[in-house]
């Protein structure tokens, strides 16, 4: 009888919240039952530790643990600590592309970078990397990775760029991936931000000092979009076993993100069975009692909210005590089944004198410890695997990758360092202007951002090569004076553009054009030049249409954000070191109004409501279901080889999963569980070129024709090989339950409908040569 209330209580709120704009909260009715961690399958141990020291604990010893100390800590968020058990104050720290501010640490692409890799192996590295560093300096809890929030419904969002990609595949590998290697480091993953935070623009954060504030956004979502867009890549983080998940500056359907008690309660907590804790964004709590009973376990950085007041609450009868006691529960568990009551090293540094030019500064607590380690070598070699090559015309000698030139000519200020200095844009990097020189843009700005130990520039990746070949190299990197590049574009045989777009949290995209007259650019050197190069850095889509077609562009790469070794990385790609095999992450439209309307709400308006209307069809997925011809469609990318797809076969492989270490309570109708492996598709890739490349096999799947609100093709597998010339790979894919299954809404469960299933193979989401079916 539960379930069926629960299932329709939840239906009811999906279906008729999208059309309320009444703000929804959590009530009070002082006999709270939401779900209680028990350790799940994996952390069994851990948790009756965590239980046995909570049992002892005073009611201001378990309080402490929940509350940030204030923004005066020493790292972005510290708790309390309870010395009577020697439990430290537990510091938390961005971010997604290092440890930041930090000195002595490393500047690791930007997760869209790895995601256009396509690379499992390389976004687990990465993440291990990553948290390598953060455990080195003492972290115990890492503010990443980014777990589809944002996704990137709108090419508009100002983080997008912090995410893997805007599928939701793609994006839970990312996840999972991520969270793996950061917890085999012993560090907790914050798998965020929970959930469909879409926009910066009024994402209004909360001010306990101010009397009268803005609400935030309210994303406003139907139930099957949630579950089958925004929810899978923090199920694939929760199975991964995420220790800690935030909840967002945005409100879902109405209700404030960090106290919904359907998304946290019902649906992570419940559904998902999810074992750790959610935390707050910082300054995403809004009411004490909504976020305690509403399913928040952590409030950052601690300024107005819990505390005494949760002591309280407590006593009063407000927050129960066991609700209390699984706050505790859920932030100790991890702390314990990580090892990090044993050996963790103490906190090596204060942030708050690592910023700007105080970055070396001897301040208390920032003892300098270096933890870079040899992660310079992933960093460089995810910057050359992510590379995209969009256009590639080898006609009369131009294109790539580069032959001996006599002059070679660099425009941009992209290609050259910050003038200004390497910190110059203090701890968030977030002094870019669209006109400023800030030099090459490594990476995004905001929380996501890190600081770089140093830049290696594209001029300078240039440089090292053509010292061995005698090639003249000028350059050029003021990209307003047009009159002095047309001057150096006649000259060059070979002329290099380096353009980018900047992306930052705080604020979303006004448009998709190149920053810093980089259009205008490109157009005078290409006028002037008939073997022009260009070279995009940038986190989010941009366009392209005035210079794509124009013959003297004879090669693109979309390069991304690189991180610290910018330079040596793109250089290995013109110089065909490397051959470029990253694939677009995303979708290059041919107009900003290609993409789905509605993206970011922007209206003036006290109770702001964005209404997800394309449901599922965000990215490829609407470009497919609206019959739009892309610049560059998702999945695109070229190769200095040429693969061909043959021999494609499908088999029904019943099987149990094969990862997974937490295990959800996803209700599935079906007589298999939900993650076991229903089919293996197998495909033979061939290099018919003449060098050695790496080619990313994608597979497809389209519905039957009764799931008229599925996409046409959704992403459902991937498989990087990599190929020597003439030589045969088979791409194997294993498709599990959940691929081909949808959340039936009225019944509250996943289900698997009938009828007869096309699964695609080939290079891209619109190249796909191969297709066979299976009926059920």
């Amino acid at each position: 009888m539960r379930g069926a209330f629960l299932a329709s209580s939840l239906a009811l709120y999906f279906n008729l919240s999208v059309a309320s704009r009444g703000e929804r909260r959590q009530t009070n009715n002082g006999t709270w039952s939401g779900p209680l961690a028990d350790g799940g399958n994996a952390w069994k141990d851990a948790f009756a530790k965590a239980k046995q020291v909570v049992s002892q604990m005073t009611l201001e010893e378990k309080v402490n643990l929940t509350t940030g100390v204030g923004t005066s800590s020493v790292c972005a968020g510290n708790t309390g600590a309870v010395p009577r058990f020697n439990i430290p104050s537990l510091c938390l720290q961005d971010g997604p592309a290092g440890v930041r501010p930090a000195d002595f640490a490393s500047q690791f692409p930007a997760q869209v970078t790895v995601g256009a890799t396509w690379d499992r192996e390389l976004i687990y590295e990465r993440a291990a990397a990553l948290g390598a560093e953060f455990r080195g300096k003492g972290i115990h809890v890492a503010l990443a990775p980014v777990t589809g929030g944002p996704l990137g419904r709108s090419p508009l969002g100002g983080r997008n760029w912090e995410g893997f990609s805007s599928d939701p595949y793609l994006s839970s590998v990312g996840s999972y991936l991520s969270v793996k290697g950061f917890q085999d480091k012993g560090v907790v993953a914050t798998s965020k931000h929970y959930a469909v935070y879409e926009q910066e623009t009024k994402r209004n954060p909360n001010s306990p000092s101010s009397a009268e504030h803005p609400l935030p956004i309210s994303s406003d979502v139907d139930d099957a979009t949630f579950h089958e867009t925004y929810l899978p890549s923090f199920v694939e983080a929760v199975r991964a076993g995420t220790g800690a998940i935030m909840c967002c500056y945005n409100r879902i359907n109405g209700s404030h993100g960090c106290e919904d008690d359907v998304s946290l309660n019902q649906i992570l907590k419940g559904e998902l069975d999810y074992q750790g804790y959610v935390m707050s964004d910082w300054f995403a709590h809004w009411t004490n009692e909504g976020a305690a009973l509403g399913g928040m376990d952590m409030t950052m950085p601690g300024t107005g909210f819990w505390g005494v007041d949760l002591v309280a609450m407590v006593n009063n009868g407000t927050v129960p005590a066991t609700r209390l006691d699984d706050m505790v529960h859920r932030i100790l568990t991890p702390y314990y089944a990580l090892g990090q009551d044993k050996g963790f090293p103490d906190v090596q540094y204060n942030t708050g004198g690592i910023t700007g030019d105080s970055y070396l500064s001897t301040n208390p607590g920032n003892t300098n410890v270096n933890v870079q380690a040899d992660h310079y070598k992933i960093i460089r070699k995810i910057g050359e695997d992510s590379a995209t090559l969009l256009k590639n015309v080898r006609t009369n000698g131009g294109g790539l990758p580069l032959k001996k030139s006599e002059f070679v000519a660099v425009f941009g200020q992209d290609a050259g360092a910050n003038p200004d200095g390497l910190l110059a844009c203090g701890s968030i990097n977030q002094c870019a202007t669209e006109h400023a020189n800030n030099g090459t843009v490594s990476t995004g700005g905001g929380s996501g951002a890190a600081f770089a130990p140093y830049i290696v520039t594209p001029l300078e990746g240039i440089q090292s090569r053509t010292k061995a070949d005698s090639t003249q190299v000028n350059w050029m990197l003021n990209d307003l004076d047009l009159a002095t590049a047309k001057t150096n574009a006649i000259i060059a045989d070979t002329s290099i553009v380096f353009t980018y777009s900047y992306q930052t949290e705080f604020v979303d995209r006004d448009n998709l054009t190149l920053w810093s007259n980089g259009d205008a650019l490109i157009n005078t050197v290409a006028a002037e030049c008939n073997n022009t190069i260009v070279v995009i850095h940038s986190g989010q889509q941009v366009l392209m249409e005035s210079w794509i077609n124009n013959p003297n562009v004879t090669a693109v790469v979309f390069a991304y954000y690189p991180g610290q070794e910018t330079g040596n990385a793109i250089a290995s790609i013109l110089y065909g070191e490397v051959n470029p095999s990253g694939k677009l992450p995303f979708t290059l439209a041919k107009s900003l109004s290609d993409y789905p309307p509605n993206g970011i709400y922007t209206e003036n308006m006290a109770d702001p409501h964005v209404v997800f209307e394309e449901g599922n069809l965000i990215d490829y997925r609407w470009f497919d279901a609206k019959n739009v011809t892309p610049r560059f469609e998702f999945g695109f990318g070229m190769s200095y080889t040429t693969f061909s797809y043959s021999g494609i076969k499908l088999q029904s492989t019943p099987g149990k999963p094969t990862d997974g270490v937490q295990l959800t309570k996803e209700p599935f109708d079906g007589k298999a569980t939900l993650y076991d492996v229903a089919y293996t598709v197998t495909a033979s890739v061939k290099n018919t070129g003449s060098v050695s490349g790496c080619e990313v096999a994608q597979l497809y799947l389209s519905y039957p024709a009764s799931q008229t609100k599925q996409p046409v093709r959704s992403l459902r597998g991937f498989d990087k090989l990599c190929l020597n010339k003439g030589q045969t790979k088979t791409a194997t894919f294993k498709l599990r339950q959940k691929d081909h299954a949808v959340w039936d809404v009225v019944r509250q469960t996943w289900t698997i409908p009938k009828g007869v299933f096309t699964v695609y193979v080939g290079s891209s989401s619109r190249t796909l040569p191969l297709k066979t079916t299976f009926t059920v």
